[in-house]
């Protein structure tokens, strides 16, 4: 027996009128008398088996090989047992649960990434819902679809979709406030009416449009208390292309969520990313539906974003696990801005590593992996509590440091003696023009020479007694030390502070006088080891702190 699913519903809620395209055996159906289902075929389209029934169509989907139509009730039972149906199912209404800065900016670890410079350029993202207020002088939007009527037109008469649109792309411009990903492109496909209330055909049917025009991101603030196969068959049809699906995992609005034994749908799907909500405090909200379906958390709780005019302006506050989505499909913007050429899995990993942890240790069914966070680096091997981090940062910040190319910086990597001086020489802005040098193993092929000869005319570095510089050896703490303290204008200091570097040594003045501004350590207070490799890491931050005194 076929089944007959219940409406859908949204994460801050809505329902869609529609205006149908007429199609009937007899002609236009009436539609206040007739139903809506979605009907899924064995193998392709065949509207034949409608010949003898009136019906109405609304969508077809050429991806999961369905449409959507209305019909008396009474031919339901006929068509079930036609050999070229595979299923029937109520069409649902969705909607979007309304509750009514930013602070969620931060907590998800934005802040860095817009110092980083990554904002989501060169993504697409659809906000599936009421529309987009296209007038809004904090919103772009690159285009869209209107499924809910004949009106060529996806402005938001609402106001839910715009505020989606706002946490993920509200433009850095000075305005109001401030996306995740403002340089992401936003498509509006209206599937909402003016109530927030939609039929979950016009949603299927969005998400048909968004795979079809190439999105890689589709937000979904709404929810369902039932399955449906058309829309569960669509969106693994999106995810299996590339398409990050996210969606809310839905409001209790008995403030009970957290009794509910799992997300709502479409989030409770294996191929979407479910979203729950958190208050300011970091805590589950109330109204958050939870489960083990439940990927992630993030920001809910009165969240600022762009809106449709109103008397007091639009701009609003509003709460829902509405707001929460489309600050993880901002962040999964961002990560697939600045990693290209990551796969689905790759990226999710990502996610699940830099998650920040929330209740019990792990993933868990109130808090999923936990608080979704945003790039922290330029580089995929690279944690917020790695001590390093913030030098890297500030290096890669100024195009100063460049990883290799699988995104990765290897931190604990060695660095050769022709990477330091390079760093140094972009630093200095020396003349890094590559050229023949005075030694016999660099040549004006190699990547660093100009710097090299650079260098080495201004006393910075100078090479072995045999006229080799050895441009790939792995260079010691010791030497860069040497070199820092040449180049810059570091105050001398011959105060002891590490015991194992001998006072006749040409390093010592140059480690102490260092280790005096603070811009290196050793192992221990006493400890320096001078001769030991110095890592990408160790560099790096040596570097950073000598360029800026606020990282010391």
């Amino acid at each position: 027996m076929k089944n007959f699913p219940l409406h859908l519903l949204l994460s801050v809620l809505f329902l869609v009128t529609w205006f149908p395209i007429s199609v009937g055996a007899e002609g236009t159906m009436d539609t206040e008398e007739a139903d809506r289902y979605i009907i899924g075929f064995e193998q392709s389209i065949d509207l034949n088996v409608l010949e003898k029934t009136e019906y109405t169509l609304h969508h077809e989907y050429e991806g999961i090989q369905a449409i959507s139509a209305s019909l008396d009730r009474t031919a339901v039972h006929t068509l079930q047992n036609d050999p070229r149906i595979a299923w029937i199912e109520e069409d649902q209404k969705v909607t979007a649960d309304r509750q009514v800065r930013n602070w969620g900016f931060s907590s998800v670890g934005a802040d860095t990434t817009k110092k980083l410079k990554v904002n989501g350029s060169g993504v697409k993202v659809a906000v599936i819902d009421t529309g987009i207020n296209r007038d809004h002088p904090d919103l772009k939007v690159a285009g869209g679809k209107n499924f809910v009527d004949d009106v060529n037109s996806y402005e938001d008469d609402n106001g839910h979709g715009s505020h989606v649109a706002g946490v993920i792309n509200a433009q850095d411009n000075g305005l109001g406030t401030l996306g995740v990903a403002p340089a992401a492109s936003m498509y509006a496909v209206k599937a909402l009416d003016s109530d927030g209330i939609g039929n979950e055909a016009d949603v299927i049917a969005g998400i048909d449009w968004a795979i079809q025009n190439g999105m890689d991101i589709i937000n979904l603030s709404l929810t369902s208390p039932q399955s449906s196969t058309g829309l569960e068959k669509i969106i693994k049809k999106a995810r299996d292309q590339g398409i990050f699906v996210i969606a809310a995992s839905g409001n209790d609005k008995s403030g009970n969520g957290q009794l509910t034994k799992d997300v709502m749908y479409p989030a409770r799907y294996d191929s979407v990313i479910g979203v729950g909500a958190i208050d300011e405090d970091e805590t589950i909200a109330e109204y958050s539906y939870q489960g083990e379906s439940l990927d992630f958390v993030a920001p809910g709780t009165q969240i600022y974003s762009t809106y449709m005019d109103t008397e007091e302006g639009n701009y609003a506050h509003m709460s829902g696990t509405s707001m929460a989505a489309p600050y993880v499909s901002g962040i999964i913007a961002l990560y697939k801005s600045q990693f290209p050429d990551l796969t689905y899995l790759e990226i999710t990993n990502l996610l699940n590593k830099h998650v920040k942890d929330l209740g019990v240790k792990g993933k868990d069914k109130t808090y999923g992996e936990g608080l979704i966070q945003a790039p922290i680096s330029l580089f995929i091997d690279l944690k917020a509590s790695d001590w390093f981090t913030p030098f890297v940062n500030e290096l890669s910040q100024s195009q100063m440091i460049k990883g290799y190319p699988d995104y990765t910086f290897r931190p604990q990597g060695d660095i050769t003696r022709q990477e330091v001086i390079t760093l140094i020489g972009r630093a200095l802005e020396l003349n890094g023009e590559k050229r023949d040098t005075m030694y016999t193993d660099v040549t004006k092929y190699h990547y660093g020479s100009g710097y090299i000869a650079s260098a080495t005319s201004r006393e910075i570095v100078t090479g072995y007694p045999d006229q080799t510089f050895k441009p790939e050896a792995n260079i010691t703490r010791a030497d860069v030390a040497v070199m820092v303290y040449r180049a810059f204008d570091i105050p001398a200091s011959n105060e002891r502070v590490f015991e194992d570097v001998d006072p006749d040594k040409y390093y010592y003045e140059a480690i102490h006088s260092l280790a005096n501004e603070d811009i290196i350590t050793g192992y221990s207070e006493t400890e320096f080891k001078p001769l030991k490799p110095i890592t990408r890491a160790e560099f790096s931050s040596i570097l950073a702190k000598t360029l800026n005194g606020s990282l010391r």
